[in-house]
């Protein structure tokens, strides 16, 4: 019995994680072209190095899945190795043109996009991202900064196989 009380705050808190607020605060406005900060962000992920070491992994028995991989992380999360974005937005979703020409439509609340399920919505000040699709996990957190003229934004993937993490610090043009 002095389990149920623990499972009961895990849900809860499960269920918190889980509450993305919409449509967007009025003081959230991401439209406009951002420049990255190279110097205060991280560097993009190292795609060659993330296959060798997922490579090495399966062979060792380490990666839990091994169709699982990060290899292909640039492509579904654009904002990782792009120098530039411009974003427009409206009350019900906002779309993303990367530097590379990749384009991308994000609505707020739930929507299936190819084969992720993606959900899009405020917590705590920051829009939220979250996408799924099997045993791949991501969240993009952005969060405005020096008075609306900064955008950070923290990545995590979770694949099975190599996770990548990392920031990203853009400067509104």
């Amino acid at each position: 019995m002095s389990g149920t009380p623990a499972i009961l705050l895990m849900l809860l808190i499960a269920g918190c994680e889980s509450t993305l607020e919409e449509p967007p605060p009025a003081v959230f406005d991401l439209s406009g072209t951002w420049e990255l900060d190279a110097g205060a962000s991280d560097a993009a992920p190292d795609l060659q190095e993330i296959r060798r070491l997922e490579d090495r992994d399966v062979l060792r028995g380490r990666q839990r899945d091994a169709e699982a991989s990060s290899i292909f992380v640039t492509e579904d999360f654009p904002v990782l190795d792009t120098p530039r974005m411009t974003i427009e937005q409206d009350a019900r979703s906002m779309g993303i043109q990367y530097a590379d020409g990749t384009y991308r439509d994000v609505s707020w609340g739930e929507r299936e996009r190819g084969f992720w399920t993606i959900r899009a919505g405020w917590r705590e000040g920051a829009l939220v991202i979250d996408s799924r699709r099997n045993l791949t996990r991501g969240r993009e957190t952005m969060r405005l900064e020096r008075g609306g003229r900064r955008l950070r934004v923290d990545v995590s993937v979770e694949t099975g196989g190599r996770d990548v993490r990392s920031v990203r610090v853009f400067d509104r043009q």
